[in-house]
């Protein structure tokens, strides 16, 4: 009887063994495939952000970043079913400025947004691709006055689209195209409220870019 144990002990160590080796080699193999599938995608443009605060002193005023560089990293693979999955980092630096009723406008320093998102695309006819990402989103202002004078607050929940042409012809191993990036999120801050604002604002920013994209190898 205890031999009998002892054979099936070793009989059930081997098969676990095997069992975890196939398991090793199978997700070994998914790594290579997925490596050598991953592509990198540089973007370089520009984007608009719509105001983040409207208030009124003696008269009216808008506060909202310039028109601002924004450049992209985002790494992608394929999925099944023509989809593809990606994420992203995002970064855009501009002065933030206050435009007052009478057309004037002040700076009120720099502010960069870091984002970071997930989300898929898909491809259409004629080298058009359109994709959704969600994520996060973080100002960082470069100093803690005005509005961010308590800080600039958590990181913001982020919903965005994005859709892109990229034309069939490739620059050596790059292959070249221009996109088009919309997201939205609520902006307030420590500072706001402690001013009396009870909600936070809705803010929609639009980036038109260059892009590129590479097999990783």
């Amino acid at each position: 009887m205890k031999g009998t144990l002892r054979a099936v002990r070793r009989t059930g160590g081997r098969a676990v063994g095997r069992v975890l080796l196939a398991a090793l080699l199978l997700s070994a193999c998914s790594s290579v495939r997925l490596s050598a599938q991953l592509s990198v995608q540089p973007c370089v443009g520009l984007r608009y952000t719509s105001t983040l605060v409207h208030d009124f002193l003696v008269t009216p005023f808008d506060v909202r970043p310039a028109l601002a560089p924004a450049i992209a990293l985002t790494l992608a693979a394929p999925l099944q079913r023509r989809w593809t999955a990606q994420a992203s980092l995002d970064f855009s630096t501009s002065e933030l400025e206050r435009h007052d009723a009478d057309g004037t406008s002040a700076d009120l320093g720099r502010l960069s947004v870091l984002a970071l998102t997930v989300g898929l695309r898909r491809p259409l006819r004629g080298g058009f691709t359109v994709g959704a990402a969600v994520g996060g989103l973080k100002y960082l202002p470069a100093g803690e006055t005005g509005i961010f004078r308590s800080g600039a607050g958590g990181v913001f929940a982020l919903a965005g689209a994005v859709a892109s042409y990229t034309p069939p012809r490739a620059v050596g191993r790059w292959r070249l195209g221009v996109e088009a990036r919309y997201d939205v999120h609520r902006f307030i801050t420590p500072a706001l409220r402690s001013e009396g604002f009870t909600s936070a604002r809705t803010v929609h920013r639009v980036a038109l870019a260059l892009r590129a994209a590479r097999a990783a190898s």
